[in-house]
Parts: C-alpha cells; sequence; structure tokens
C-alpha cells in the first residue's frame, strides 16, 4: 500500500538505521531496495545490546517483589523478578553487530544467569529448570569513541529528523516510553510538521490510562473465573459477554480471551495470542505449544484462514532450547 502522510516517525528499534538508509536512499530517487548501498552514508545512530531472560518456577522466588543486585562481581546488574505466576531471572548486556528477528542466549549469558542465581537464591535453578529463554536487543544511542562497553552506553532516548522530513526517535527502555512519546510530539510541533498548539510543560500522556487499565469501571474477579482475567482492567467486561467464556482451556486463559484478542485487538496468528496477547510463549514454551493447536482452531473460527500454527510450535521449540 501507498499512504500519504505529513509526518513518519520512524521508531523501529534496532533497525531505525535500515529505515535512514531507505528514507536516504528514497532522498536521492533510488528504487533499489536494498539499504547496503546507502547505509554508509548515513551515520549510524544505535549500538544493539543482547539482554536475555530465563523463566523459572515460582518456587525459586516465592515472593511478591523483586530482587535486583546492582553490581556483581563483574560490574553487571542481576534481577529476580515476579511475573505471571513465574520467575524472572536477567538480565546481560552483551553488544551485537547484528540485529535478528528472533536472537538466542548466548551460552556465556545463561551460564551468567544461572551462576549468579545459585549465589542469590536459596533454592539454585538448573539449565532443565528453564521454562522459556527470550532475548530482547536494546537500541543504545551508538557512542561517539570505538570500543566503549555497552554497559557504559546512554540509555536516554535521542531524536533526530533526516532531510526528507522523517523523524527518527531511539534510545530509551521501557520505563521511560511515555516520556519519549511526548518528546517526539513537542519535536513535531516545534519543527512545524504538524499542526499540534502548544504543549502542556508535563506533556500529553501524564494522565492518560492505558487501554485496559484498571479503573472504576473494571471487573471484579472471582475465585471461578481465570487468574488473567485481572489483565483486561476495564475490558473485562466485553471479555465475559463473548462466546467461549465459560471453556477454560488453561487456568489463565478462556475461549473467549482468544476471540476477544482476534475481535478487538486485531490478533491474526497462534503467536499473536500465545505471545503478544497472552504471555504464554514467555512464560512456559512448552505449555504454549501444548495449547497452540486449540487456538489455532479457534482462531480459524473467527474467519483466520491460516493462523501459522505450524511456525509457532517450531517458535516454541527455540525458545526451549538454550
Amino acid at each position: 500500500f501507498q499512504v500519504q502522510a505529513k509526518c513518519l516517525v520512524n521508531a523501529t528499534g534496532v533497525w531505525v538505521d535500515d529505515m535512514r538508509a531507505l528514507d536516504a536512499q528514497a532522498d536521492l530517487g533510488q528504487t533499489t531496495t536494498s539499504t547496503t548501498t546507502n547505509a554508509s552514508k548515513i551515520e549510524a545512530l544505535v549500538q544493539a545490546s543482547q539482554g536475555i531472560h530465563l523463566v523459572v518456577d515460582r518456587s525459586f522466588w516465592p515472593h511478591d517483589h523483586a530482587l535486583i543486585v546492582p553490581k556483581t562481581s563483574d560490574g553487571r546488574v542481576l534481577f529476580v523478578i515476579p511475573w505471571l505466576g513465574k520467575t524472572i531471572l536477567g538480565t546481560t548486556d552483551t553488544a551485537r553487530d547484528d540485529a535478528p528477528l528472533e536472537p538466542r542466549p548466548f551460552a556465556s549469558e545463561v551460564e551468567f544467569i544461572l551462576h549468579h542465581a545459585e549465589i542469590y537464591l536459596n533454592k539454585a535453578p538448573q539449565r532443565k529448570d528453564i521454562l522459556s529463554s527470550w532475548v530482547g536487543l536494546r537500541p543504545l544511542v551508538k557512542p561517539s569513541s570505538a570500543g566503549v562497553s555497552t554497559k557504559s552506553v546512554s540509555r536516554e532516548h535521542t531524536i533526530v529528523k533526516s532531510q526528507s522530513g522523517m523523524v527518527t526517535v531511539t534510545g530509551g527502555k521501557w520505563t521511560t516510553y511515555r516520556a519519549m512519546a511526548d518528546d517526539v510530539l513537542a519535536f513535531i510541533s516545534k519543527n512545524g510538521l504538524l499542526p499540534y498548539s502548544p504543549l502542556p510543560a508535563q506533556g500529553l500522556s501524564q494522565n492518560f490510562s492505558l487501554v485496559g487499565a484498571q479503573g472504576p469501571s473494571s471487573t471484579v474477579v472471582k475465585v471461578s473465573q481465570p487468574q488473567g482475567l485481572h489483565s483486561y482492567g476495564n475490558e473485562a467486561n466485553f471479555v465475559l459477554q463473548l462466546p467461549g467464556a465459560d471453556i477454560v482451556l488453561h487456568e489463565q486463559i478462556t475461549e473467549a480471551m482468544v476471540r476477544f484478542a482476534v475481535r478487538y485487538e486485531y490478533a491474526r496468528t497462534v503467536e499473536d495470542v500465545l505471545a503478544r496477547r497472552l504471555r504464554f510463549l514467555f512464560t512456559d514454551a512448552q505449555l504454549a505449544q501444548s495449547l497452540a493447536p486449540r487456538v489455532a482452531q479457534i482462531l480459524e473460527s473467527e474467519g483466520i484462514k491460516n493462523p501459522q500454527l505450524q511456525a509457532f510450535e517450531e517458535l516454541c521449540a527455540l525458545y526451549l532450547s538454550c
């Protein structure tokens, strides 16, 4: 599709430089889809840094609060976080020169986390206890001097505008996404890219609730209802009104939740449901694999012709290997 827009924001994480290369090539009137010829014509903004997470049973950290070790023996950070009935162990900080769509943990990273978990936890997890392993790539703002460790690279975000007018935002963290969004809007307004009125000093989003946030209209989750229903906040009533609200696929998921993902959250594949809407792939990849065929059937009943079941089952196997 060709879409006309007054302003384009490039917020593609570790791939922002690829987009900037495409933008530069389009600005030169070139038609090739390869970014390699023009990548050298832009100064790279991003240094990718890999951080891994290992998920184990809650019994390894049976508490409601997180444990943070701010400085391990080699100066890294270790955290142990209770999440969705499981425990997350993390993380690492490994520089990468590539940006694969599905990065995998390096053996040394897994050993680092398991070794330090043994030091700080009463019950030490082993490789066989890992329920899922996954990786994130941080789009750190590239340092100007070569050879700088990613541990010392700033986690602050940066915003730039290209000659064509495309706005790129990169850097930052999950915990600063609202500040990043406010700063992007302020940048767009200041540069006259969209006709915004003056922005409030505290930003536009300070008093905005996320879709599905807890609020006055949130449903009180009863003991007989799936545990996962609480995460829908003020949208829980929509879930309860859909077909299959009383058909439990697992203690945290009903058939109605899958239908809600399709009808209201744009889910089109099994991976959309079990990884991006519900987090089973990240909390227990084997359980996600077992739920996948039934989820695929529900998607098909909702009119999805190809829910990509086999691709998701292969992805589950990948998340179980480390």
